[in-house]
């Protein structure tokens, strides 16, 4: 809340807004009898309050829709419906083309366009107008008018972005800000002390507010592909060195001509003796996530840490030993589902459910294993994250799913609760209980993560497709399922639209009626009905 004008009208206006308000509610009985004063005609200066509408999903109000990669510090919010059951272009828009280096496949530089893993843009609805934030291959993050593709400003980054943007209020005066990383910055060496792949800037304008690096180390990266998430007035950053900073974002101090934030916390993540096979790939690319007072991160030396909030000290560590670039996703009934790539581990990659409530070494709920696949520099296993249905009925409502894809070609749908016979783990060990399969469909494989929005499922990947799966829930001969509160479902799944372009290594997000998504192409679209006109956006007469 900000005032402009008589510091005392303002004060004076909030303490007649909140008894106001309906949250302000008497006591029912009082002993003294309240004192009633003869009106008087206010002699103070009329000022004007700036209150920001709430942030959240409703449609309704002005604010942060989808604030970070899969909505937030959950990982669970993906939109809201509903679903286009028809994949049309609605509007698209060039992303274009940008070098980078340093890969696995090539020792020089490459020509990389359009958006890539992760690549979920982030959503806020101000002056009842719709807004995209995109980072893209080009270098550039840029703000979008969602209604019409239009490019309102852009800011350019040292390399290319893979990461998805995070947008948050500034503590301070309410202003909303966006936050996004890059690679480093190539043919740059990575103990180039200009290296800053973390920038934030102003929502409205596009212009730089600080930005933020973190020393070399054993990691043989220095890029920053996760989405920072803003808890309080905190704001937790992970970089590909292994670092993890909680920062102040509205406190900065110049140094070699730029603004930094203040670190009021830091950790580095970069595994135990376990991860020695691993050379220098211990880099930190997920996104936290939060469990109350604790931060979760899979990290690439092997582990998934659980960090204390205030002074990010390690409280929870369970290893798992492999590559570890998906996101922990957290579940309504406080679970984590952790994506496994097939990599330093001699079981298969796949998905582990996780107990964070046990000691790390107990933590495993259960585990489901995905065929091994050489495919580009990948062997197996799962590299994006998995989505839930838990923001979309699974509570009691519906039988609680999990939908990911898989390198090995296929999504995959699995119960979340239930399951069935027992597998080999990730490090081969014998007897890991493994969930029920409710679906599986060779999609080309991928490692974008899919979206459980209502009863669907929207999935894209190396099928150059991007896809829309319903979900019957009492389908004939479908999968039988109890939800949370013991009712039987039958659930079966089917596709029922697609939309052909180049591969799609990004997230997309659905916001009522439209699908987000950018494509290797070098394209973004906006995909739909084109006959169906969003609440937002009357219909052109």
């Amino acid at each position: 809340m900000r005032a402009r004008g008589s510091v005392l009208g303002a004060v004076c206006l909030i303490v007649m807004a909140c008894c106001a308000s309906p949250g302000c509610v008497p006591p029912e009985s009082s002993a003294v009898a309240p004192v009633v004063r003869p009106r008087l005609e206010s002699v103070l200066p009329t000022v004007t309050i700036e209150i920001p509408e709430p942030d959240g999903p409703n449609p309704d109000v002005d604010g942060i829709k989808i604030a970070s990669f899969l909505g937030g510090e959950t990982r669970r919010f993906y939109g809201i419906g509903p679903v286009p059951e028809t994949l049309e272009v609605i509007w698209r828009t060039s992303i274009g083309s940008g070098t980078t280096g340093g890969t696995a496949s090539s020792s020089g530089m490459v020509q990389w366009a359009g958006t890539g893993w992760t690549g979920q843009p982030a959503l806020v609805r101000e002056g009842g107008k719709l807004y995209l934030l995109v980072g893209g291959f080009d270098h550039n993050l840029v703000k979008i008018d969602a209604e019409t593709g239009e490019e309102l400003w852009s800011y350019t980054f040292d390399d290319v972005i893979k990461g998805s943007p995070t947008v948050f209020r500034m503590p301070d005066t309410g202003k909303l800000a966006v936050v996004c990383g890059s690679r480093r910055g190539f043919p740059r060496s990575i103990a180039d002390a200009s290296i800053a792949p973390v920038r934030c800037v102003d929502f409205e304008t596009g212009e730089e507010l600080w930005r933020l690096t973190a020393p070399r180390t054993r990691s043989y990266s220095r890029d920053a592909d996760s989405s920072p998430v803003m808890i309080g007035d905190t704001l937790y950053v992970a970089i590909e060195t292994g670092h993890v900073y909680a920062i102040d974002p509205a406190k900065t101090e110049e140094r070699d001509g730029h603004r930094w934030p203040v670190i009021k916390a830091e950790q580095v993540l970069l595994g135990d003796s376990r991860a020695s096979s691993h050379g220098g790939n211990l880099v930190l690319e997920s996104s936290p996530s939060v469990i109350g007072d604790t931060i979760y991160l899979a990290s690439g030396a092997g582990h998934v840490y659980g960090l204390d909030k205030d002074d990010l000290s390690v409280v929870w560590d369970h290893w798992i030993g492999s590559d570890l670039d998906g996101s922990p996703v957290t579940t309504s009934d406080g679970h984590i589902l952790q994506a496994v790539e097939k990599q330093y581990i001699p079981g298969s990659g796949g998905v582990l459910k996780l107990d964070p409530r046990k000691p790390g070494e107990d933590a495993v709920v259960w585990f489901f294993p995905t065929a091994n696949r050489t495919f580009a520099d990948w062997q197996g296993g799962v590299i994006g994250s998995v989505a839930v249905n838990d923001s979309y009925g699974s509570d009691a409502r519906r039988p609680a799913l999990a939908a990911f894809t898989a390198i090995d070609g296929n999504l995959y749908v699995i119960s979340q609760d239930e399951t069935e016979g027992t597998v080999a783990g990730p490090q081969a060990q014998s007897g890991v209980p493994t969930p029920k399969l409710v679906f599986k469909q060779n999609v080309g494989g991928g490692i974008s993560t899919p979206l459980m929005v209502d009863d669907y499922i929207i999935q894209g990947g190396y099928g150059a497709t991007m896809n829309v799966f319903r979900i019957d829930y009492e389908a004939e001969g479908g999968v039988p399922l109890k939800d949370r509160s013991g009712n039987q479902w039958t659930v079966g799944v089917e596709k029922i639209a697609s939309f052909a372009a180049g591969s799609f290594e990004s997230t997309p997000i659905v916001w009522q009626g439209r699908i987000y998504v950018g494509s290797r192409d070098g394209s973004f679209y906006c995909l739909g009905d084109p006959d169906y006109a969003s609440p937002e956006a009357p219909a052109t007469p």
